[in-house]
């Protein structure tokens, strides 16, 4: 009887982990800004806003910062 309660308990928590990974994995929409070793913005890869996706100029480099949700150019 125990036995089955521990699979009951982990059944359930593995169910909800998995629901919070999809619920994660649907938020990830924004973008990513490219800044070259001055400071200065020199790409932009925008990912999970429908017409605003793209990427445009240097989106190579490893200093770079993410903005969650999509936000209006202008």
């Amino acid at each position: 009887m125990r036995r089955i309660g521990f699979f009951s308990a982990a059944f359930a928590v593995a169910l909800a982990g998995t629901m919070s990974f999809a619920a994660l994995a649907n938020s990830w929409q924004g973008t990513w800004t490219y800044y070259n070793a001055e400071g200065a913005q020199i790409g932009r890869w925008t990912a999970g806003c429908g017409a605003a996706d793209g990427r445009w100029g240097d989106t190579s480099g490893s200093n770079k910062r993410f903005t969650q949700g999509c936000a209006v150019e202008s």
